[in-house]
C-alpha cells in the first residue's frame, strides 16, 4: 500500500480549486489538508499544515505562485498545475515533480501523482535563453531564492560552481557551469571576460590601464576588480560603441 500524502492546493479561482480536489479525490493515496486562493493564505496554510505536496498554480491574482516559494520556508514536493506553458520553457530550476498544463485529465494527473513515489524529476523542457528582465530562482541552502537577472553584476567560478554576485554585494553558490551561463545568458549584457568571469556590462563602475597591455574592471557590488586581457578589453569597448 502506497503511503498517504498531504496536500494543499493553491490556485484563485474557486471552481478549478474544486476541479481538481474532485479529481485529486480519485486518488487514495493523497489527502487534502486545505486550500489556498493567495500567496499569504498559501503561506499560512503551509505553516500550518505542513503539506508533503503543493498542487500550485502560477497566475495568482495580482501575484504568483513562485512569489510563495520565495517567501517561505517549503521542503516538500511541487506539482505545478497552470494554463500558461511559458513557464514551463523558462523553468526556473525548481526541482518539480511535474508541471501539468490545465485542462487536467485523470490520466495527466495519475502521471504526476506516480511520480511522488518515484525518484524521477519533472518533464524536461527545452533550456530557453534567459531574458534579461528574467527572475532566476537559485537555492539558498534549503530556501529557494529568486534573482533578478539585470541586478547580477558578475558570475565567478569556483570548482564545479558559480557564484552569483548581484549589484547589492550579495553572493549565491550555484551548481550551473559557467558554459551554461554563458549559453542562457542575453549576449547584449552579459559578456565572458575570463574562463572563470562573466560581467554584466550594465553594471561597470570604472576601467582602468594595468601593465602588459591588461586593464582592470570594477564592478558594482564587488570589491575587487577583475583583470581582462586586451583582446576581451576591446570586445568591452565595441559594446559601447
Amino acid at each position: 500500500m502506497k503511503q498517504v500524502l498531504t496536500a494543499l492546493i493553491v490556485d484563485d479561482e474557486r471552481l478549478a480549486r474544486n476541479t481538481l480536489k474532485n479529481k485529486i479525490e480519485a486518488f487514495r493515496e493523497i489527502e487534502i489538508v486545505g486550500e489556498a486562493s493567495g500567496v499569504s493564505d498559501a503561506i499560512a496554510s503551509i505553516h500550518e499544515h505542513d503539506p508533503d505536496i503543493l498542487f500550485l498554480d502560477i497566475q495568482l491574482y495580482n501575484e504568483t505562485g513562485f512569489d510563495i516559494l520565495e517567501k517561505t520556508r517549503y521542503e516538500g514536493k511541487i506539482i505545478f498545475v497552470t494554463a500558461h506553458d511559458e513557464f514551463a520553457i523558462r523553468a526556473f530550476e525548481i526541482n518539480a515533480v511535474d508541471y501539468i498544463l490545465k485542462p487536467i485529465s485523470h490520466e495527466r494527473l495519475k502521471n504526476a501523482i506516480d511520480r511522488l513515489h518515484s525518484t524521477d524529476r519533472m518533464t524536461e523542457y527545452p533550456t530557453a535563453p534567459f531574458n534579461y528582465d528574467d527572475r532566476i530562482l537559485i537555492m539558498c541552502g534549503c530556501r529557494m531564492k529568486f534573482v533578478k537577472l539585470e541586478e547580477v553584476s558578475n558570475i565567478a567560478a569556483s570548482g564545479d560552481f558559480t557564484f552569483i554576485n548581484t549589484i547589492d554585494g550579495s553572493e549565491h553558490l550555484t551548481s550551473r557551469s559557467m558554459n551554461e551561463w554563458e549559453e542562457r545568458l542575453p549576449g547584449k549584457y552579459f559578456l565572458r571576460i575570463h574562463r572563470s568571469t562573466i560581467i554584466n556590462i550594465e553594471h561597470i563602475e570604472k576601467a582602468e590601464k594595468w601593465f602588459n597591455y591588461s586593464s582592470l574592471i570594477q564592478m558594482k557590488g564587488t570589491e575587487k576588480p577583475f583583470k581582462v586581457s586586451r583582446s576581451y578589453f576591446k570586445k568591452i569597448k565595441e559594446r559601447f560603441s
